[in-house]
């Protein structure tokens, strides 16, 4: 079985509709994004708001580029 999130970025703007394996995820936890790479969960939105739209959540990500410098 799979489970569909919504991710959003930390402006409120929809990034993607993700699948995993799992409906297990918190804040910290890795998602996949659809262009590559990886993103931070920063906020998990589990309620009726965030679950509208068929997903199991919508989560906030950090799709910010770390900066190394």
């Amino acid at each position: 079985m799979s489970y569909r999130f919504r991710l959003i970025d930390t402006a409120g703007s929809e990034v993607a509709i993700v699948v995993r394996p799992s409906p297990a995820i918190a804040e910290g936890d890795l998602v996949l994004l659809p262009g590559g790479g990886t993103a931070a969960v920063v906020e998990v939105y589990d309620d009726a708001d965030g679950s509208e739209g068929d997903v199991q959540a919508t989560l906030v990500i950090d799709d910010e580029p770390d900066d190394l410098g």
